[in-house]
């Protein structure tokens, strides 16, 4: 599978691509997201010592908030049931009953996570990528690696497809990404070198973008690695992935006028490392090869490395 070379350069506003975050299923419930049978799972309880580094007002209140766009399966994504459901839930449940608190979780479209975090409207954004450019104001604790990918329709033409692929072809992201900007870096080598340009849309979430290329208004969707590598994995006969990019990680964020509460959910966040909730967690949700069992803060580089 061929990789692209280019970072991310993310044009707030308008542009080429006027845009928003991503999803995994083709409808907006998590109907058909499957887990791998793992067995009981790790039983957790009270770390006192880590429960007494909660800040006295998220003590208090006896749960933390959670703003989640919960579009990306398996990591986050609402079950049949329409709750919140994956990896990264489970991983932030997990951390609360080590803190002796709730989790709270609001739904909310990506472009709305940073600045709401940034603002103090919640105490968690669960989760997006850790990138230099976001570390102003927000920690990152990192818990998974992430990339970018292209998936086709399975009947495309072409199994892999390299940058200069992308030019003349309709492709569709969710704005406000990561995937928005690489995007616009490589529609710009396009009209560069001469070649046709790449023709955009952006969606709100990733079901749209996901339906597009069901549909074949697009040739592709550019979205989160893991998301496309799993619609690949159980709807083979409707996509495949032509291309792949690592990028960097994906961080849990926490407001930097919060380090306490930083302190307490990243060692929470280690506990469960050390008794085998996260492991557990990854294979559930198929994810070990992304494991960040460091739990590190802000590991992640430039947009536009």
């Amino acid at each position: 599978m061929k990789a692209f070379r280019h970072g991310m350069a993310l044009v707030a506003g308008a542009g080429l691509l006027a845009g928003l975050s991503g999803c995994a299923n083709p409808s907006s419930s998590g109907a058909n997201v499957e887990a791998n049978d793992v067995g009981p799972a790790v039983e957790n309880t009270v770390n006192e010592d880590i429960a007494g580094m909660v800040p006295e007002d998220i003590r208090s209140a006896g749960k933390f908030t959670v703003a989640i766009n919960p579009d990306i399966a398996p990591v986050k994504f609402l079950d049949s049931n329409g709750e919140v459901a994956g990896l990264n839930p489970e991983l932030l449940e997990a951390a609360g009953e080590v803190m002796d608190l709730d989790v709270a979780f609001q739904e909310a479209t990506f472009d709305a996570l940073v600045p709401g975090l940034e603002a103090e409207r919640f105490d968690v954004i669960a989760s997006i990528g850790d990138f230099k450019e976001r570390q102003g104001k927000i920690d990152f604790i990192d818990y998974l690696t992430t990339g970018s990918a292209l998936l086709v329709a399975a009947d495309h033409e072409k199994d892999e497809l390299a940058e200069a692929d992308m030019c003349g072809m309709k492709l569709s992201f969710v704005r406000g990404t990561y995937q928005q900007g690489q995007i616009e870096s490589i529609n710009k080598d396009c009209t560069t070198n001469g070649s046709e340009a790449i023709e955009a849309t952006g969606y709100g979430d990733a079901n749209g973008a996901l339906l597009s290329v069901k549909s074949g208004q697009a040739d592709g969707f550019w979205g989160d690695l893991q998301q496309l590598a799993y619609n690949e994995k159980t709807n083979p006969e409707l996509y495949k992935v032509a291309a792949k990019d690592a990028s960097g990680p994906y961080g849990i964020g926490i407001n930097k006028e919060n380090a306490e509460f930083r302190d307490a959910l990243q060692a929470a966040l280690l506990e469960l490392v050390e008794n085998g909730t996260y492991e557990q967690t990854l294979e559930k949700w198929g994810q070990t090869e992304f494991a960040m069992p460091e739990m590190p803060l802000n590991t992640g580089g430039s947009m536009e490395g």
